[in-house]
């Protein structure tokens, strides 16, 4: 069956043929389009990517949870007809909070074969205590218990191996909604596996602050223009 793709393209005005995938987030229950799409979008445009916003499934009246494979399958999808387009000779990955979650596995795809990942304040297990429970309540449902194989195939940091891309990865050290040790799991197991990847967590800021440009406090996009200039683009 074909998916009906709600996939918006933002088109660098001076494109390097690098390209992004951008996911935002919401607890896989609502798009956070503004402030986790749009905003992105236009970020990577100003430096020369390419974009795509993909309004994945989410939970809700029409898609009662639990709503997994759909999102993972609308991602790869989407992966396909961007590469399918032609406009890019490398294509990564960016996601925030339940879209960092949604990048992460597919990141970890190998059929995905992604050139990068940034993954933002993002939801990482789908272990109770560690998880976000409205992430994954509407994923995977309240009825699938702990050690289950949708929760073990949801558990991106599971998912980490020696194929996974080179990941930049942002978090708040006091996030109260997605809690930091996502973010350190998925360090932990880029590490075990030797894999190259940027860790920056800064000590104090909410959850969802996007990219909080002009915010001298939380401002993170410095740190990934230079990651990515170093570590994607080869210009420095």
């Amino acid at each position: 069956m074909t998916l009906e793709l709600k996939l918006d393209f933002y088109p660098a005005s001076n494109p390097s043929r690098t390209g992004v995938l951008v996911l935002p987030g919401g607890g896989y229950e609502f798009i956070s389009m503004d402030n986790e799409g749009i905003a992105p979008a236009r970020w990577l445009n100003d430096h020369q990517f390419d974009a795509w916003v993909l309004s994945y499934t989410t939970a809700g009246p029409s898609h009662p949870p639990p709503i997994f494979p759909a999102p993972q399958r609308e991602a790869l999808d989407a992966v396909r007809r961007i590469r399918a387009s032609g406009r890019v000779d490398k294509l990564g990955i960016w996601g925030f909070s339940a879209g960092g979650h949604l990048a992460a596995v597919t990141a970890t795809d190998p059929s995905a074969d992604l050139d990068f990942a940034i993954l933002a304040y993002p939801v990482i297990s789908m272990a109770a205590g560690t998880t976000h429970e409205g992430s994954r309540r509407n994923l995977i449902g309240d009825g699938c218990g702990a050690g289950s194989d949708a929760e073990n195939a949801m558990c991106a940091e599971k998912r980490v191996d020696e194929n996974t891309p080179p990941t930049f990865l942002f978090h708040t050290a006091n996030d109260d909604v997605v809690p930091v040790q996502n973010t350190l799991g998925f360090s932990v197991a880029m590490a075990k596996y030797k894999r190259p990847f940027e860790l920056l967590i800064l000590p104090d800021g909410p959850h969802g602050v996007g990219l909080a440009l002009g915010d001298e406090r939380l401002d993170w996009t410095g740190e990934l223009d230079r990651w990515l200039k170093v570590s994607i683009l080869n210009t420095i």
